[in-house]
């Protein structure tokens, strides 16, 4: 069952505390006001202005305090709920990226960071404040019942309008937002085939159709705030219009001698606090929306569900098995009853003609996509029961194609770890690019432009083939290592496996290239999903060249 993330209730009471305190300091205003004009004014007592002047001082300078203290505390609710929240909604989005949930999920941390801006200005806890305003009136019906209605009848205008603004905004900015952000990825992704762009002439299209798409964003976006500006400008109005009928109320009833000019005075201080509590409340509402819809698909989207602690197993030799691997995406099925099975040390070349289901193969290997059916297993145990750190620094993985991370040449190495100087240098003399990256402005501190543009293709996967070999790995995965070398770099791979022989290092490479198979001590060839043929590569060699008949293979 999916556990939805929360709040801590911690933050909402202390908030609570710290803004009780703040109102209740705030009233010590208007009985200062009062009491000093219709007590002290008149009698010309100078000592007891000068105490009550300070003691007022010293309340507002304590409101200060509180109010200072209060936000602080937001801030870190805000903060706490990001350190909590991140390592959840990363998990969410990677698993999304992967394939292996098909949320669509994609903009989970500018969520956090919306609903952490909105809690640490209060936005999300304005709703605390809200209680004060019935405090309010009964205290201004107190002083007088006729400047309490006056209050109430501008609050309850000022209520019913912001409800409205709520509810028709809160579909429009939403909507607009999710358009804008689509917009803006659309566009992204375009830009990154900017040499496509450029080759094909196309950018000027891509303007005209970012265009378009913006035009409609903007057109919801223009009519909410359009709305909202009209509504704003109601409840100003509504919110100027109060203070003056309460004082106006005041005046009324100070003609019949039923209050005090002093309490006028303080109807009028306490009406503009009042008001200053809902105009707070309109100008964050557009954050307020913005926030509460975050929130809303985080709760939707992402589990905060701890992964059980797996229990680390001892350091694995390098066995590694498939069992009857059956994967289906999207309801299609893809793979069927794959099998096969590798001692320590041994190579397993996987050949077959484009969209076999090699790729996926890789993936359910790593366990980035979970089988349909079947087993992978390293030293006996499934490969999901290793816990990912473990992983880690066993398993090494070469994609088809070569991806790099905005970051040096060293921290790509290390897998985005504190780089081990040995270790990194190893890696990539093994990998045959030490001599390459010595030759980058910045040698191994140089730093990867996007993806690697700033290296050739044939350069990135020499990189990316000594991140696979980082920190000795016992089980390596490499889909289509050769795709971007030359002759040179091809007998620089063929160099690096011999030296994965002799480490013992178990190996799965997907390859066409004759000179890669011939290395292999089995092959498996796919077709459509299905296992081909499986056994010693000289055997399966020799049937794929007819110079013997085929035979019933075993294993799949």
């Amino acid at each position: 069952m999916q556990k939805k993330m929360k709040l801590r209730p911690g933050y909402f009471f202390m908030a609570a505390v710290f803004g009780f305190c703040a109102h209740v300091i705030y009233l010590s205003v208007p009985v200062y006001m009062m009491i000093v004009y219709d007590k002290v004014l008149y009698s010309f007592s100078r000592s007891t202005l000068y105490t009550m002047s300070i003691g007022l001082l010293i309340a507002l300078l304590a409101m200060v305090v509180v109010g200072y203290l209060k936000y602080r505390i937001l801030a870190r609710a805000g903060d706490r709920l990001v350190q909590e929240m991140e390592p959840f909604v990363m998990e969410t989005m990677r698993a999304d990226a992967a394939g292996t949930q098909p949320v669509g999920y994609t903009r989970g941390l500018y969520d956090l960071e919306t609903v952490r801006n909105a809690a640490a200005k209060g936005q999300l806890f304005a709703f605390l404040d809200l209680p004060w305003v019935l405090v309010y009136l009964i205290v201004l019906a107190i002083i007088h019942p006729l400047l309490g209605l006056a209050a109430m009848a501008a609050v309850f205008l000022a209520v019913v309008f912001h409800l409205l603004l709520a509810v028709a905004e809160k579909r429009r900015y939403t909507a607009a937002d999710v358009g804008f952000s689509a917009n803006v990825e659309f566009a992204k992704n375009c830009l990154s085939r900017a040499r496509l762009l450029t080759g094909m002439h196309m950018l000027p299209a891509l303007v005209r159709l970012y265009g378009q798409h913006r035009h409609r964003a903007d057109a919801t976006r223009s009519g909410a705030d359009a709305l909202y500006a009209w509504i704003g400008a109601v409840i100003r109005l509504i919110q100027l219009s109060g203070p003056v009928a309460v004082f106006g109320a005041g005046v009324f009833v100070f003609f019949e001698e039923q209050i005090t000019a002093g309490a006028i005075v303080a109807g009028l201080v306490i009406s503009l606090r009042l008001f200053f509590v809902l105009e707070q409340r309109l100008a964050g509402m557009k954050s307020s929306i913005e926030a509460a819809a975050a929130l809303r698909r985080l709760r939707t989207f992402v589990d905060v569900q701890p992964a059980a602690q797996k229990l680390s197993l001892p350091v694995p030799k390098g066995q590694f098995e498939a069992r009857g691997i059956t994967l289906a995406l999207a309801g299609k099925p893809v793979l069927y009853n794959i099998s096969f099975d590798l001692a320590p040390g041994e190579m397993l070349g996987v050949l077959g003609p484009s969209s076999a289901g090699k790729t996926c193969l890789c993936r359910v290997l790593l366990d980035i996509w979970p089988p349909s059916a079947g087993k992978v297993r390293l030293d006996g145990a499934e490969i999901n029961q290793w816990p990912e750190q473990d992983l880690a620094g066993y398993v090494g993985y070469l994609a088809q194609e070569p991806i790099l991370f905005p970051m040096t040449a060293a921290q790509n190495i290390a897998r985005m770890q504190e780089p081990d100087s040995e270790k990194v240098v190893a890696a990539a003399k093994k990998a045959g690019v030490h001599e390459m990256i010595l030759t980058l402005a910045k040698g191994y501190d140089t730093m990867m432009e996007g993806s690697g543009t700033n290296l050739s293709a044939g350069q990135r996967q020499g990189l990316c083939l000594a991140r696979a070999l980082y920190d000795d790995p016992k089980v390596l995965i490499l889909d289509e290592p050769h795709t971007h070398l030359d002759d040179q770099g091809l007998q620089t791979l063929l160099h690096c496996m011999d030296g994965l022989k002799q480490s013992a290092v178990t190996t799965v490479v997907v390859s066409d290239r004759p000179k890669i198979l011939m290395n292999m001590d089995k092959l498996l060839m796919i077709k459509e999903g299905r296992a081909a043929m499986y056994g010693p590569a000289k055997e399966v060699l020799a049937q794929l060249s007819n110079r013997q008949p085929p035979r019933q293979t075993a294993g799949v």
